[in-house]
């Protein structure tokens, strides 16, 4: 049963790793050859284990055509290009509960609308006129565009989120008279609906306390009001996974339910039903867990547990006895069945993996462990044993989530859980009782956060580590396996020292005397970082956004842990325009910085700057490690012909000299600037960053004639409202002779230089297309 579920879960991963879906020739080899081993049976038979090398390749194939047959049918569903932009008509129910912002956002459920618009959008509604719930009909006009996200090294993958959510196009309700709610409520979403009522009946009862995103979040996975900064502290701590209502929650609440229900049919009325107490435990607990996890929003990781526990209760039922391996078996291939794109969640893999290694750590004990043992071994063999995953999939690892789980999970699980779903019971039934109630969880929360808080703050809290090789990350898998297996001493020694070489692990540097330019994907706006061979500077840190967070949170910070980079030599703010500067606070708030360069717009008078920042000047120059940095703009001193204290025009211009390539950043300097930088005698540059994104008040033709790059980088938004770059600009450049690239169609571009006699001396990767998913926009 093991290697059958494995060999299903292959033909997924199989399907879920591509770059491009494969076409029905493939589909129809595939067919073939499950064809030809399933008739294979009486030849099999006569083998040596031909019986189960048959059912293994038959799962693998099955689970490649059943992870393709609904990947394609998801993809057929998407946006096409040529509805980008334009206004359509859309009538549907809204499917999600909405965000409690100023702009809602909802997931829309499209019932009826031109051809080829998806049947499930997410949408934002600015300035909308009134909120909409869940389960409401409306008609609305709306402008999509196809699934988009940052595409950065080491950054979140949005797009395979909404991919993976079924989301086919997101956008925004236009504002318009023809908006309008219908009057009928479809029955189908009651459960959303429900959740919206408990929510609104415990906001209602706590009032506007700090944790009452945390109490809904337990009570109902309804985490909307939860604050960035409260996300921060869970994630810094390695306790995120207490607010995912999964199996430690589910668990408990059946746990609880099962005790209750066998002693509720001791009565004799049950009795005379031919009931015992195993059939009420099963009853109690199966009932609790589904009311538990409908309340939840039967999210994905909700639905793994569930299927799990009807497992466990339906072997009670039938009196039977399954071994572990078995039922853990069957729940990978049942939950596989109902969700083919789970490989593609990470708390999918989490959840398996960490039960494994419960069981791992706790099989084969010849003592008897006392409980506060028993639970520390879990704990730390649950830490070890997830560290491949986390380092893989996040890129850090949170040193005090043993310490922060120690005391979390009890506080948690016997305390904080039970007392909020005991608070929300009464505030359904009784608001004040509710209030009453609530206000136990709340004052625990409020005990212990500071402590969260205090572990979140220290230094070496979380751990950034590089991606690791292939031969690395084996031997760190390899160790972590010996370490977790009943062992003797040696083995696990053993283990340990295959395990070092994650720790000393460091990612590969650009040889001495060159260096390596990437622009990253930040939307609309600008964030470069470049990398010598021991040295690191970042050139702008991209927007901040309404939700709190910002560019230099979702792609700077994760592209520099990415490559292990633990401190900045350098941050250069070319000017003050939120697009570029919108992310310092967050970058010196993360990381040390040695040197801070801003642009005479640049606001250094705020509290969280610090005051050791210097201006930019033209003829400031350093060198690292043999490659040169000048700053050839502007020009602040006094009797200078255009000081430019403030615009555009006063962007930090650097250019950069290796030594098989040049590269010149302009920030958002437009005509004039650019007229004082070719009077002062500007020359040629292998890589130009475009100046003002591409605008049609920059790159003037003298500009573009004087530099005659190699390469033009245009770093810009998807589909942004300004239509940068624009195309007059983007042919002015490439009648210059330079290839053009553009951070909204291309990812994150990174651009290194090869000697001049090599076929290709500039070498340019696209991140979104080095490492595209057959789900990845085009």
């Amino acid at each position: 049963m093991v290697a059958i579920a494995l060999a299903f879960l292959t033909g997924h991963c199989v399907i879920h790793s591509l770059s491009r879906l494969p076409d029905l020739a493939v589909l129809a080899f595939v067919l073939g050859v499950s064809c030809a081993v399933l008739l294979s049976g009486p030849l099999a038979a006569r083998l040596p284990g031909g019986s189960s090398i048959r059912k293994v390749l038959l799962a693998a194939a099955f689970g490649f055509l059943w992870a393709w047959v609904h990947a394609a049918m998801r993809m057929a569903d998407d946006l096409p290009a040529a509805f980008e932009g334009k206004d359509v008509t859309v009538l549907g129910f809204v499917a999600s509960l909405p965000d409690s912002g100023v702009d809602p956002q909802f997931v829309f459920d499209v019932l009826a609308a031109e051809p080829g618009i998806p049947r499930r959008l997410r949408l934002r509604w600015y300035r909308a006129t009134a909120t909409p719930q869940p389960g409401e009909h409306w008609q609305l006009t709306v402008r999509l565009k196809r699934r988009n996200g940052f595409a950065n090294p080491g950054g979140f993958d949005y797009e395979g989120h909404l991919f993976r959510e079924g989301i086919g196009a997101t956008g925004y309700v236009r504002d318009t008279a023809d908006n309008r709610r219908v009057e009928v409520t479809s029955h189908g979403y009651w459960i959303a609906r429900v959740r919206g009522w408990i929510g609104a009946r415990i906001a209602a009862a706590v009032g506007e306390h700090d944790m009452l995103g945390i109490l809904q979040g337990l009570a109902i996975g309804d985490t909307r009001a939860m604050k960035v900064e409260q996300w921060r502290v869970f994630a810094a701590t390695g306790t995120t996974h207490l607010m995912a209502i999964s199996g430690l929650h589910i668990g408990m609440v059946a746990m609880l339910a099962a005790w209750a229900g066998g002693y509720i049919v001791r009565n004799r009325r049950a009795q005379s039903l031919g009931l015992t107490a195993m059939h009420g435990q099963v009853l109690a607990g199966l009932s609790a867990a589904v009311i538990y996890s409908v309340l939840a929003g039967l999210s994905i990781p909700t639905q793994r547990t569930l299927v799990m526990l009807c497992i466990y209760f339906a072997l009670r039922w039938s009196r039977r006895t399954l071994a572990i391996s078995r039922s853990l078996s069957l729940a990978l291939i049942a939950i596989l069945l109902l969700d083919p794109f789970a490989p593609l969640a990470v708390g999918a893999w989490l959840s398996f993996i960490a039960v494994v290694v419960i069981l791992m750590a706790t099989s084969g004990r010849l003592i008897r462990e006392g409980m506060i043992v028993s639970f520390g071994r879990v704990q730390l063999a649950v830490t070890i044993g997830l560290v491949p995953v986390l380092l893989v999939s996040f890129g850090n690892l949170s040193l005090v989530a043993p310490l922060a789980n120690a005391f979390a999970i009890p506080a948690f699980t016997l305390l904080i859980v039970p007392a909020v779903l005991a608070g929300t019971l009464a505030a359904i039934i009784h608001q004040e009782s509710g209030a009453v109630l609530l206000q136990l969880p709340a004052a625990l929360l409020d005990a212990g956060w500071p402590m969260l808080e205090w572990m979140a703050s220290q230094p070496l809290a979380v751990w950034y580590v590089p991606q690791p090789s292939l031969p690395v990350l084996a031997a760190l898998i390899a160790g972590v396996v010996l370490l977790m297996m009943p062992a003797i001493w040696p083995m696990r020694l053993v283990g340990m020292f295959m395990c070092l070489p994650m720790m000393f692990y460091r990612a590969p540097t650009p040889a001495p005397g060159t260096f390596e330019l990437t622009v990253l994907d930040v939307g609309q706006g600008l964030a470069a970082v470049v990398r010598t061979h021991s040295r690191v500077l970042v050139y702008d840190t991209g927007p901040a956004f309404p939700s709190g967070r910002s560019a230099a949170e979702l792609a700077v910070l994760p592209y520099l842990r990415h490559y292990g980079v633990r401190s900045l030599d350098a941050l250069i703010v070319s000017h003050g325009d939120q697009d570029h500067s919108g992310g310092l606070v967050d970058v010196l708030a993360a990381l040390p910085v040695r040197a801070l360069l801003v642009g005479p717009s640049v606001d250094i008078s705020r509290g969280e700057i610090s005051t050791d920042a210097s201006t930019c000047e033209r003829g400031q120059q350093w060198q690292w490690d043999d490659v040169t940095f000048t700053l050839l703009h502007p020009d602040t001193r006094s009797g200078s012909r255009a000081p430019h204290r403030s615009g555009n025009d006063s962007s930090c211009v650097l250019h950069i000299g290796g030594a098989f390539g040049t590269a010149l950043l302009t920030g958002d300097i437009e005509s004039d600037a650019e007229g004082e930088l070719l009077e002062r005698g500007l020359s040629p540059a292998t890589i130009v960053v475009a100046p003002h994104h591409g605008s049609e008040t920059s790159s003037s033709s003298l500009f573009v004639a004087a530099t005659r790059p190699d390469v033009t980088i245009f770093s810009t938004g998807y589909r942004n409202r300004w239509n940068f770059p624009r195309p007059a600009v983007v042919e002015r450049w490439r009648e210059a002779g330079a290839r053009s690239f553009d951070t909204g169609a291309s990812g994150a571009i990174s651009v290194t230089f090869a000697p001049h006699d090599a076929p290709v001396h500039v070498q340019v990767r696209e991140h979104r297309h080095t490492r595209r998913r057959y789900w990845t926009r085009q």
